[in-house]
């Protein structure tokens, strides 16, 4: 069944879509302003506002600046009755926060922040890991871990725990029961995290170990958790928040997210198409669906379902030159959650599997060449045909160091080689496209584990340095890196393209934050998301402005779309 939901998304957004910093700073472009100020600060600079309007399952939110004014453009806002909200670490908003646009007409609203009753319910992960004692590597166990303790929710359940190191341990084996790749449901109501099968939960129960790169010893992470949380009368740190709130530059964005119609959507992945339709699937369900920004429409179309997996869903998403879109669906013939390539025709609105050898698995990532031919894993595919033309094992290559190899993520340069994301072994993998020899190319950062990312046009290959905390790219033409550093336990997990500004987005799931890297001067501006649980694994350049960031928030069901305004 094909379901299409309209998002409640204003007319006067659908006109700002394509438009920059001129239809935003126009005299009189207004709908809604006031000041932010508090009794311990005064106007208060960096706190995000956000408006939503009655019934809209979107909604629109600003930050304010170094006079404590924030600014709803015109352009973005509609006439009608707004309720708003605030994000600040330690503060709560003491004032109303319902006002009505009129158009034609500028609505104010100061706002009035009081301290929070609370503040422990708005710190994220990074701030609870600058605030909380232990050694760095003991630190490193809860966060840096493939899977680990931060990746399906924040820290704050765990500081507010009573759990001795014993207990840890069985709250670690129920943690392992669940899909890796879910999320524990959000604040908000949203999210999904789904069982495993009896059998891998026996299993899990039975290994030592938790995460599987690096493989920590349960044992030794009970004892680490039962230090820093309320266990034996201990109190919260005092502290409010360690990451400091949005400043200058940082003010000037706007962040509108949609809702996604299922509120327990969970898409680890999306791709932008040229009509700035941003497609998406759900690792743990079967459908396929788009954002149309033009219209706020949803529509989601069902994909074929395994019938011998506990669950199942689509990951990965790539838009081929041709507009078909392609991803990879749990299937039947493959052992692990990660299935077979699918592909989706949205003219005809039918879609069917790959041709691929029998009881073949490839993987959950996607790229495409300037050709269009799609990579699935080690395998490339004809758009023509949607069969196999070629595959390379790399990993059983004599040249590859001893250890373990794991390949996540790959981008193809303009000549058709391959570069793959390492993580484990903290390399660059490239691959030649004729010759199908390996050269290996190491991560300048030690142990950063290059995570995800992408190629741009230039050949260059960008991505996250999860373990690391820096933005990562090699340039593939002179065979060279260059890092940028985030914030400690900031973690970023990937990054885009360059936009037409030449700036570079890598979310932060530990911070709440977007980064936004200008290579030519180093500059890496961070971006306050308006929600708490945000986290997102692949981020797209919007094509119908060039220069926003869009992307799914995987903990929250939400389409998110970053506007910078400088």
């Amino acid at each position: 069944m094909v379901r299409t939901i309209a998002a409640s998304l204003s007319v006067a957004l659908l006109m700002a879509l394509g438009s920059g910093r001129g239809a935003v700073q126009a005299k009189g472009a207004d709908a809604l302003t006031g000041t932010v100020h508090s009794q311990a600060e005064g106007k208060m600079e960096g706190v995000v506002v956000t408006a939503r309007a009655e019934g809209a399952a979107m909604a629109v939110s600003v930050v304010s600046d170094a006079k404590g004014r924030y600014r709803f453009p015109r352009t973005h806002v509609a006439p009608g009755k707004y309720t708003l909200k605030i994000r600040a670490a330690g503060y709560d908003l003491a004032s109303p926060n319902t006002v009505e646009v009129s158009a034609g007409k500028t609505a104010a609203l100061d706002l009035t922040l009081d301290a929070a009753k609370d503040p422990s319910t708005q710190l994220t992960s990074a701030d609870w890991l600058n605030l909380v004692g232990g050694t760095e590597a003991q630190k490193f166990s809860a966060q840096k871990v493939v899977v680990s303790c931060t990746y399906c929710h924040s820290l704050e359940r765990i500081l507010k725990s009573r759990h001795n190191a014993e207990q840890f341990v069985a709250v670690i084996n129920r943690m392992q029961d669940y899909f890796g790749d879910g999320s524990m449901v959000s604040t908000e109501g949203r999210g999904r995290a789904r069982v495993l099968s009896q059998a891998e939960k026996d299993a899990n129960h039975k290994n030592p170990n938790w995460g599987f790169y690096p493989p920590t010893d349960k044992k030794k992470l009970g004892e680490y958790l039962a230090s820093i949380n309320q266990s034996g009368g201990r109190a919260l740190p005092k502290a409010v928040a360690s990451l400091p709130r949005p400043k200058g530059k940082e003010t000037r964005v706007i962040v509108t997210t949609w809702d996604q119609p299922r509120k327990d959507t969970v898409s680890h992945d999306s791709d932008v198409d040229q009509q700035g339709r941003l497609w998406y699937t759900d690792q743990s369900d079967y459908y396929l669906g788009y954002l149309d920004q033009k219209t706020g429409t949803f529509k989601e179309w069902p994909l074929p379902k395994a019938q011998h997996h506990e669950f199942g869903g689509g990951s990965d998403v790539q838009v081929g030159l041709d507009g078909t879109i392609y991803t990879v669906v749990t299937h039947d013939d493959a052992q692990g959650h990660f299935g077979l390539p699918y592909y989706f025709d949205p003219k005809t609105e039918k879609g069917d599997w790959m041709t691929v050898p029998p009881k073949t698995g490839f993987g959950q990532f996607l790229a495409m060449d300037k050709a269009g031919f799609i990579y699935v894993g080690e395998g490339k595919f004809d758009p023509k045909t949607k069969g196999l033309v070629d595959r390379f094992p790399w990993r059983s290559d004599p040249s590859l160091p001893k250890g373990t190899h794991f390949g996540y993520e790959a981008g193809v340069d303009s000549l058709g080689n391959w570069y793959i994301t390492d993580f484990s072994a903290n390399l660059i993998v490239r691959v030649d496209a004729k010759m199908k020899a390996v050269t290996l190319h190491e991560v300048p950062t030690k142990d950063s584990l290059p995570r995800r990312g992408r190629m741009d046009s230039q050949d260059r290959f960008w991505f996250g340095e999860y373990f690391g905390d820096k933005i990562g790219m090699f340039d593939t033409k002179t065979k060279t890196f260059k890092e940028w550093t985030a914030p400690k336990w900031t973690a970023p997990y990937t990054a885009s393209v360059p936009n037409k500004k030449g700036h570079v987005f890598a979310p932060s799931n530990s911070s709440d934050r977007v980064f936004r890297l200008d290579p030519k001067t180093g500059e890496v501006l961070a971006y306050l998301m308006p929600t708490m649980n945000f986290d997102t694994k692949q981020v797209s350049i919007d094509p119908l402005s060039g220069t926003a960031a869009i992307f799914a928030n995987t903990r929250n069901a939400q389409i998110v779309r970053v506007e910078p305004i400088d």
